[in-house]
């Protein structure tokens, strides 16, 4: 897979968006074009890492390309996929191993997409499963001082007391432990906790096309929001339905600074620098 292209100069970034995944197939066909309109925007991104094999991808993509970087680690969903459950955290471990082969990487900006997601959960042996892989990403993440991409899907409350405890046994573990809140889609109080422990909150594109993320965008420090897209999912209202690409972060900045009653320009490069503090991105 050639994922090279000549892309912006980082100087020159307008926008970022801080979670996509460019090694999705969805993008197989035409991903130098996806490449390239992002180049033409000034968009920057950080590419996803969903399991090893994405991982692995994403940090080719990353490393190919000066505007883009790339977080390592395993959806919660894994859990649940034969022939790769978990069980009694063997897998877990093997995962870490394998995490570890890439975390040299310049480009490797953080850990995830990693977290807890109730949403099909059968059974309470699942939710112990995703834990122990949850757990063992945040022991990742201290270990080598990188931020947490989170994910959590009907799951805020597990999430934040899992934080919480790492959080209260304090020392330089304690300090390390941050990142971002990818798909916020909780409210205020939830906002409140995460904000508590040090991490930022994304939005999507579905905020063009819906008022539910309203208040909690306005409620939000500007130190602390982010822009993504999560492409090739949940593409803003123009292009609903369809598959969704980095460049069209710019549709959700327009929309936060709108609602914010922010100059957009100005809204999208604070949104840059906090990507740029909170991911360490070497700019």
């Amino acid at each position: 897979m050639d994922v090279s292209h000549g892309m912006i100069s980082l100087n020159q970034m307008k926008y970022i968006d801080i979670h996509c995944h460019l090694d999705f197939k969805d993008y197989d066909s035409d991903r130098e074009e996806v490449l390239a309109r992002m180049k033409n925007m000034g968009v920057g991104a950080i590419t996803i890492g969903t399991d090893l094999e994405s991982s692995k991808k994403a940090v080719a993509i990353a490393e190919a390309n000066e505007n883009l970087w790339a977080t390592i680690g395993v959806h919660p969903d894994i859990t649940s996929q034969p022939p790769l459950k978990l069980r009694g955290g063997e897998r877990s471990d093997g995962v870490i191993l394998e995490l570890e082969k890439l975390i040299a990487s310049p480009k490797v900006v953080g850990i995830g997409e990693c977290g807890l997601d109730y949403f099909r959960i059968k059974d309470e042996s699942e939710k112990i499963n995703q834990k122990k892989l949850f757990e063992s990403q945040i022991q990742f993440a201290i270990k080598h001082d990188k931020p947490l991409m989170l994910h959590c899907r009907d799951s805020y409350g597990d999430v934040l007391d899992i934080l919480e405890n790492y959080k209260e046994a304090g020392g330089p573990e304690a300090a390390k432990l941050r990142g971002n809140v990818h798909f916020f889609a909780g409210d205020i109080s939830i906002a409140k906790k995460f904000l508590d422990l040090g991490f930022t909150m994304s939005f999507t594109g579905v905020i063009t096309f819906t008022h539910d993320y309203d208040e909690v965008i306005k409620y939000l420090p500007t130190d602390s929001i982010m822009s993504e897209t999560d492409a090739p999912f949940v593409a803003p209202a123009s292009h609903r339905g369809k598959r969704n690409e980095p460049s069209f972060v710019i549709e959700g900045v327009k929309k936060m600074a709108e609602i914010r009653n922010e100059n957009e320009e100005e809204f999208g490069q604070k949104i840059v620098e906090n990507a740029k503090r909170v991911f360490n991105l070497s700019f």
